[in-house]
């Protein structure tokens, strides 16, 4: 889950910043270490225009943030989609505006970070987790 305020997404400052990302799946199987492997570094040029990023196993979890944090609208990953409950949530596949597509470019990149991470080096999940989460 990541979160900002809508003026801050639609910032030159950050669209500049969030110019490298890319869909994992247009990552050739070649470079995905390599992207990975770099991800991390380049992710905190990002963290300052975030106000929350929280990562979740249990969608459950995520409901509860939402509740908690009451946002005005709520992009969910098609998967998700029936387990999260707000009265104004959107389909990743759904979102049109570029400064909305790459919020979820960095939600889709932390997913697929950690995935890798506890998939190929568990005991570093941890660490890892508390260095990202704002």
């Amino acid at each position: 889950m990541v979160g900002t305020k809508e003026h801050v997404l639609k910032s030159g400052r950050f669209l500049k910043a969030a110019k490298w990302l890319k869909h994992f799946r247009e990552i050739g199987s070649d470079r995905k270490s390599s992207y990975l492997s770099t991800f991390p570094k380049r992710f905190e040029k990002l963290k300052p225009f975030l106000d929350i990023v929280r990562i979740r196993l249990d969608p459950r979890a995520t409901q509860r943030i939402v509740e908690e944090l009451e946002p005005l609208v709520v992009i969910v990953d098609d998967k998700l989609y029936n387990e999260i409950q707000h009265s104004r949530k959107v389909k990743e596949s759904r979102v049109k505006e570029r400064h909305r597509k790459t919020l979820t470019l960095i939600a889709d990149n932390l997913a697929n970070y950690f995935r890798t991470l506890l998939k190929n080096e568990p005991k570093r999940f941890g660490e890892e987790l508390r260095r990202f989460e704002k």
